[in-house]
């Protein structure tokens, strides 16, 4: 590749590593427990080390695996994985600054764009005499590494370790719970939740208990669309 010096991509990755840490074990229980659950459906190491590289979306992979058990139905999916991640989009425009030099890094680092590396870009700042795409490229390379290291070992441990996986999938459900409590506890944020909540029970009435997740979140983001300067 020109312009770029495999010295300084080391260099972005050690910088990057110590910012990193926290996500790796923020990361530890909900991607092992991701590769058991795999490993449950009959997917090996390799399967949920591809699957975690393709998608990088650990929320949306946990949430396929019933899917997958029920029968893959690839439109569903791919809908469903459009709204579930439509947040990207914009974390792909408050970003449009800080990756405008980054080529040639910039299609892997729209590509792994996810909610930890956007914090992190966000947050961390690239150490002094180095270019700032390095350490971006560092940041992203290494939580795109732990996710699919994590989810790879988890499906192995599944594999050795036989035991009772029901409930185990629970660890999505309290991750989102948890992570709607911290927006709750901003009184700004609760007209917002109020309205995920409403939506949700009502596509559930109307809609039913198969397919109320999509009409859920369009009429979520109808809703947060129309009324962007108030909720």
């Amino acid at each position: 590749m020109k312009n770029v010096s495999a010295e300084k991509i080391w260099l972005g990755i050690k910088a990057a590593f110590p910012v990193t840490i926290p996500i790796l074990f923020g990361w530890v229980f909900v991607g092992l427990t991701y590769g058991v659950l795999m490993s449950g459906l009959g997917y090996g190491p390799l399967w949920s080390m591809l699957f975690s590289l393709l998608c990088f979306c650990g929320g949306m992979q946990i949430a396929a695996i019933p899917m997958m058990a029920a029968g893959f139905d690839p439109l569903q999916m791919f809908i469903m994985s459009y709204f579930v991640n439509f947040r990207h989009t914009f974390y792909g425009v408050a970003l449009l600054e800080k990756y405008k030099d980054t080529a040639p890094f910039k299609p892997f680092l729209i590509y792994a764009l996810a909610d930890e590396p956007f914090s992190l870009a966000v947050s961390a700042k690239p150490p002094e005499g180095l270019e700032p795409k390095y350490f971006y490229f560092g940041m992203t390379f290494l939580t795109y590494l732990y996710w699919a290291a994590l989810t790879g070992l988890g499906s192995v441990l599944g594999g050795i370790i036989t035991f009772d996986t029901t409930g185990l999938d629970f660890a999505l459900n309290a991750l989102f719970i948890v992570l709607f409590l911290q927006q709750w506890k901003e009184k700004n944020n609760r007209p917002a939740c109020i309205v995920g909540i409403a939506v949700t029970l009502l596509s559930r009435i109307i809609f039913g208990s198969s397919v109320f997740l999509i009409p859920a979140l369009a009429g979520m983001l109808i809703i947060f669309w129309l009324g962007r300067n108030k909720l």
